[in-house]
Order: structure tokens, then C-alpha cells, then sequence
């Protein structure tokens, strides 16, 4: 089967699923013989971008010290710069490239990127990030993630359960979806959306 050079995201707050759900995406993708690619965040095209081998496991993501504004503008230029050139290269390497989170995900939860809160200006500047072809949105309700992770308070997921919803609108084409019940069902679903041309 052959499908369109595309870019998936999957988005959504920690413990709404999204690693159970690209596993069992990427094993549907394998058995039907679909080339993929799948990265982290980023394309990898500078070399701070680049999975070090190890992964690491982030228990307080909204430790450690906040940056001031001039940082937070060097950063997300930086970002700009490793998005904008590292897809198109990633997208003519693999006709299909699976990311799990993105860019976007700084408007959403700024604190994890410690860029402390969203300035009108950071929204303006993302205008500039390259668009995914499909947002893949997982949540689940706040009782069921905080009883998967605990990492940070229930308002706080709570908050970003919604937001995240409410990122749909940032994205030519999203789904979002409620990742309650088998997630096999879920990642049909969302391969029957991969696929659809």
C-alpha cells in the first residue's frame, strides 16, 4: 500500500496514553507494511536535538528554573530553525514520520519547555512552525490520568486536558481523541486516519 509523504502528531497530556497508543500504531504500521519513521518532539536536524541513546524519564516536568523573556525568544528561535529545516529532510527520507509531541506543545504547557508562561508573542512567532498533516490529540479525564501520573496537580491536569482539546484549532486537520476503554480500538482508529488520503 502506498499513502503520501505525511507528518502525524500525537499530542496530548502526560498519561493520557499516547505511548500505549503509538506502540500499538506503529505494530498495526509493521504488519501492513507501512514505512515509518517515528521522533521525538524534534526532527533531530541539530545535533541538541538528536536522541542521546538513553532515554530518560521526566518525573518533575515543571522543575527547575524558569527562563526570563530573552531567553525564552533565543529558544524558541532556535526551535524554528531545528523545525523548519529538520522536517522537510525527515519527510524526504520516510514517507510517513509519526512525532511523538511537537512544537505546538509549548503553547499548551510553556512550564515543561520552562518558558514559565505564554506571551502573546510566542503565539505570534509559532505562526512560523512548520504544520504536521494530521494532529493526533489524546487525552483521557483528569481522575484516570492522575491515576496513571501524578507529576503534577489535578487542576494542572485538568487544565491541560482542555487545552489540548482546544488545540484543534491550531491544526489544518486534528482529531482528538478520549482514550478511555481497550486502546487497541483507539489505535484502529487512528490508523484508519493515517491512512485516509
Amino acid at each position: 500500500m502506498t499513502h503520501h509523504a505525511r507528518t502525524v502528531v500525537f499530542l496530548g497530556p502526560d498519561g493520557a496514553g499516547k505511548t500505549t497508543l503509538l506502540t500499538l500504531v506503529e505494530q498495526a504500521l509493521t504488519e501492513q507494511g507501512i514505512d515509518f519513521a517515528h521522533y521525538y518532539f524534534a526532527p533531530g536536524f541539530l545535533k541538541r536535538y538528536r536522541p542521546s541513546g538513553t532515554p530518560t524519564v521526566t518525573t518533575n516536568p515543571h522543575g527547575g528554573r524558569q527562563y526570563g523573556a530573552g531567553l525564552v525568544l533565543m529558544k524558541i528561535s532556535l526551535m524554528l530553525f531545528e523545525f523548519n529545516m529538520g522536517l522537510p529532510m525527515v519527510k524526504r527520507r520516510n514517507r510517513l514520520v509519526l512525532f511523538d509531541r511537537f512544537i505546538h506543545d509549548i503553547l499548551i504547557d510553556p512550564r515543561r519547555h520552562r518558558m514559565d508562561r505564554v506571551r502573546w508573542w510566542m503565539r505570534a512567532l509559532l505562526k512560523l512552525a512548520p504544520r504536521p498533516d494530521l494532529a493526533i490529540i489524546i487525552t483521557a479525564p483528569t481522575g484516570v490520568i492522575q491515576t496513571r501520573k501524578q507529576e503534577v496537580s489535578a487542576a494542572e491536569t485538568e487544565r491541560q486536558v482542555q487545552a489540548y482539546k482546544d488545540a484543534a484549532g491550531l491544526f489544518a486537520r486534528a482529531i482528538a481523541l478520549e482514550n478511555v476503554g481497550p486502546p487497541e480500538a483507539t489505535a484502529r482508529r487512528i490508523v484508519e486516519e493515517v491512512m485516509r488520503r
